[in-house]
């Protein structure tokens, strides 16, 4: 028997809708949201929007005939075939490859609806046996081999006229038309099936013999639809506009990528009147997404049969008909305490004390005392300022004495009167502790690379996921694969100290990916590396009177943003790099001033800045430029200029952090 280490591993490995397969159904949580989709009657297309990693392609691979009409699921009632998915994530490279190349562009036109009916049309055949193969009864294999497809020789006098010759057949059509494509010089022509024309023809034959599927509908999901070409993107768009029963087409595609609305006549998308949005991003967070969260986590363990003794039937996750039940506040309260006992997160007090019993942090504590005193020309003591029943109070105490307004005398003062139980200045209205806490510990933990406790416990780890669903699985599995387990019981905790390494690994590990993000991943990459840098700066002033800054807006500059520089940001939103809160009713990305860029927060743990949207960072339009697309040096300058603003010690630039000003981005 494999240890648990071991199923864990296997479980949380998979942590992507692509590499679970098509059929999702033992794997998916109904998301809260459910009912807000109207899947049984709406007939309006649908454009389903969201950034990476919150569950977008999960939920249509759940919607697709393979999930729906899966082996694994009992008792399938007739209004489910009233909805019958056919999902499809274009081949980007091969559909890339039918432009130019000195082929006319009717021909690609042509030839990518004859590539759509191909690929849906196999897609309807595969659902009627994904129907015959499941628990529904009314339908069996008897029933789909009987089928005629005569009259689809109309089309092409080729086809044949059975189910099985039919589905080998568009198989190898695909095949030749694949071989066409990537030699069209050399290669004969293929006969090119007309797309929307061909698909509901074969619909419509299979609906006329087989009198189970009267009111069946087929819904078709296109994934990623940003990735065609513009003029593959005008097709499907004249098919989704002309959308009708039996046949509805629906998008897929990441936030503020739905750029191109453009049809094959003169007409538009519209939105409501021809398609319905749904941000599926936007529902998970507005719909409790630590109870989410955690539900998706325990189907997760569950699937490695670990006995976790949990207050609730894991089962009822995975039914449409138990989402009410779900929202009780019983319920969540229940799933809610276990998540927070398996992954508990240290309070101020705790963090507090932990500098005080360990002594790297506690000499680093006396000596950043040290230093601020001798700045204020101090005489008193480092001791009277180190109060180990009041550790809170004593972390904090650094970045006040570098304050003017305040002097050693006064904070002595405020620490006794803190310590007699009266109203102070630390715990009272002017709130030291509440506003400098985390930024003072933050700032003890990054010379030393050490992880700190900070980004630890389950509700943490739903703010540094913010709404992405791979995030926090891998911020838990990360965490769990720490636990040295040979039993199939969890313990009843996982350690914050194991836990903060886990964040700080997953951190790295998603910002090397990066990368990968589309047309401008090495631009990206270096740009958040450069503008965590910056954070990580900002977190390091010694006076940290605007501290925890985690977002920023642009200023006016000397220079203006140019088009290029705006393609830029709306890639960074499009992959979830950055996100974007307007300050006023305006949603204008051409006006930046009034918009709020927020820097995904998994990336804080790397960086030692907070994840939480408390201050932002007011950037000239040259900064700006200079982050995104300067030099090194342009860079290195920038950082240097913002440490003499913010009174940063010069020996703070040697932390490790700081490492990324060594580096010749990739842009």
């Amino acid at each position: 028997m494999k240890e648990l280490n071991t199923l864990i591993q296997d479980v949380f490995s998979k942590n992507r809708a692509e590499e679970i397969g098509y059929d999702v159904w033992k794997h998916f949580v109904i998301p809260p949201f459910f009912d807000l989709l109207d899947i049984h009657s709406a007939r309006k297309p649908r454009a389903i929007i969201g950034g990476r990693g919150c569950g977008k392609t999960m939920l249509l691979r759940y919607l697709s005939h393979q999930s729906m009409f899966s082996p694994l699921r009992d008792n399938i009632p007739d209004k489910d075939l009233s909805h019958i998915g056919l999902y499809w994530r274009p081949d980007t490279q091969f559909c890339n490859a039918m432009i130019k190349r000195e082929v006319r562009e009717d021909t690609w036109a042509g030839s990518f609806n004859h590539y759509v009916a191909i690929i849906v049309g196999l897609e309807v055949i595969r659902s009627l046996r994904s129907i015959a193969n499941s628990s529904f009864p009314k339908i069996n294999e008897g029933d789909i081999n009987n089928l005629n497809f005569d009259r689809l020789t109309f089309f092409n006098p080729d086809l044949p006229n059975t189910f099985d010759e039919l589905h080998n057949h568009l198989e190898g059509s695909l095949w030749e038309f694949e071989s066409w494509v990537n030699d069209v010089r050399k290669k004969r022509e293929p006969n090119f099936l007309p797309g929307k024309e061909f698909i509901l023809a074969l619909i419509t034959i299979i609906k006329s013999q087989l009198s189970s599927l009267n009111n069946a509908i087929f819904f078709v999901y296109i994934d990623e639809f940003e990735n065609l070409c513009e003029y593959q993107q005008q097709i499907i768009n004249t098919w989704l506009k002309h959308s009708e029963v039996p046949l509805i087409f629906n998008l897929a595609m990441k936030r503020g990528s739905f750029e191109n609305k453009k049809t094959l006549g003169q007409e538009f998308l519209a939105d409501i009147h021809d398609l319905r949005k749904h941000d599926i991003e936007d529902y998970v967070l507005d719909n409790n997404f630590e109870v989410f969260a955690a539900e998706i986590l325990f189907l997760t363990l569950s699937m490695a049969n670990i006995d976790f003794q949990l207050p609730f039937d894991v089962n009822d996750m995975r039914d449409p008909n138990k989402i009410s039940n779900r929202s009780t506040p019983d319920y969540r309260k229940n799933v809610l305490t276990v998540a927070l006992n398996l992954f508990p997160q240290m309070s101020n007090k705790e963090l507090a004390h932990q500098v005080f019993n360990d002594e790297t942090l506690l000499n680093k504590l006396k000596d950043r005392l040290k230093k601020a005193l001798d700045y204020r020309d101090s005489d008193i003591s480092v001791d009277n300022f180190l109060r180990r029943d009041f550790p809170e109070a004593s972390i904090i105490t650094p970045a006040l004495l570098y304050r003017k307004r305040v002097y050693p005398s006064d904070i002595i003062d405020e620490l006794n009167t803190l310590e007699k139980g009266e109203h102070n200045r630390f715990t009272g209205r002017t709130g030291w502790i509440h506003n400098n806490f985390i930024a003072c510990i933050l700032q003890l933990y990054a010379p030393y690379s050490r992880s700190c406790p900070f980004y630890s416990g389950f509700q943490t780890f739903c703010s540094l996921s913010k709404g992405n669903l791979r995030h926090f699985l891998e911020l838990c599995h990360k965490s769990l694969s720490k636990i040295p387990i040979s039993i199939k019981h969890l313990p009843l905790n996982v350690d914050p100290g194991k836990q903060a390494e886990a964040a700080r690994q997953a951190s790295a590990a998603f910002l090397g990916e990066v990368r990968s993000f589309g047309k401008y991943g090495n631009q990206l990459h270096a740009f958040v590396l450069r503008l965590g840098s910056l954070f990580a700066l900002s977190h390091q002033r010694l006076t940290l009177s605007e501290n925890e800054q985690s977002h920023f807006t642009i200023t006016k500059g000397f220079k203006q943003l140019d088009e290029l520089d705006y393609d830029f940001i709306n890639e960074a939103i499009k992959w979830s790099v950055l996100s974007m809160h307007t300050t006023t009713k305006k949603k204008d990305i051409t006006q930046p001033e009034d918009i709020e860029y927020i820097l995904n927060p998994i990336y804080a743990p790397y960086f030692y800045i907070t994840y939480r949207k408390k201050r932002r960072l007011e950037l000239s339009s040259d900064d700006f430029i200079t982050l995104i697309r300067g030099n090194i040096d342009q860079f290195s300058e920038l950082m240097k200029q913002y440490r003499r603003k913010w009174f940063v010690e010069a020996d703070s630039l040697a932390l490790p952090i700081f490492s990324i000003l060594d580096e010749e981005p990739e842009c």
